[in-house]
């Protein structure tokens, strides 16, 4: 009798633990990227491409509050148009780091609804070809955005739709007429582990 007494109260215990124990998971979104050229003095111009995204987050929960820190590789894809600039397909890869602090606006045990906001700093790991666009030493080795966004929770399924801003420009004083800051919309399904 004793031992099955200590054994529903390790389960007991242990599934409160559990309860507080942090999410972790991996991730794939699809990605379009945006330049913002409304600071330059001539006119620039630029289509959405799609790109993609790979990652892994970890969820540390407290009640409905969450706070996520997330490793994200991100391949940003647009196309470049007008004044000296040829048209063409720009490419950058980059890894992400966002810090997300999210509220679940619906917090059921098997579906949640969450909104979530956060900084991300980017670091540029993968520059492109230099080009009639912009030449390696153009582009910045880090670069800082704001996110936000709102998810969805089905069991072990997660679903993100976020936007991240730039806050700081990739290309800074591009032939000193400002900068190229780029807004991305992200779309991302996710497997969480526990």
């Amino acid at each position: 009798m004793k031992k099955i007494t200590v054994l529903l109260l390790s389960i007991l215990v242990s599934g409160g633990l559990f309860a507080q124990m942090p999410n972790f998971g991996i991730k794939a979104a699809a990605t379009a990227t945006t330049l913002n050229t409304s600071d330059l003095a001539a006119n620039y111009d630029s289509d959405n491409l799609l790109g993609y995204s790979l990652g892994a987050f970890v969820r540390l929960n407290s009640g409905k509050m969450y706070l996520q820190p997330e490793v994200n590789y991100n391949m940003r894809s647009t196309n470049i148009m007008g004044a000296a600039l040829a048209d063409d397909k720009f490419e950058t890869g980059t890894l992400d780091v966002p810090l997300l602090l999210g509220l679940k606006v619906l917090n059921g045990k098997v579906f949640n609804i969450r909104a979530f906001v956060g900084p991300e700093a980017s670091f540029t790991i993968n520059k492109p070809e230099d080009s009639g666009s912009f030449s390696l030493e153009d582009i910045n080795d880090l670069t800082w955005y704001v996110q936000g966004g709102v998810g969805v929770d089905l069991l072990f399924l997660t679903f993100d739709l976020r936007y991240e801003k730039g806050l700081t420009g990739f290309v800074e004083d591009y032939k000193s007429e400002g900068s190229f800051k780029n807004n991305v919309w992200v779309f991302s399904l996710g497997l969480k582990f526990m």
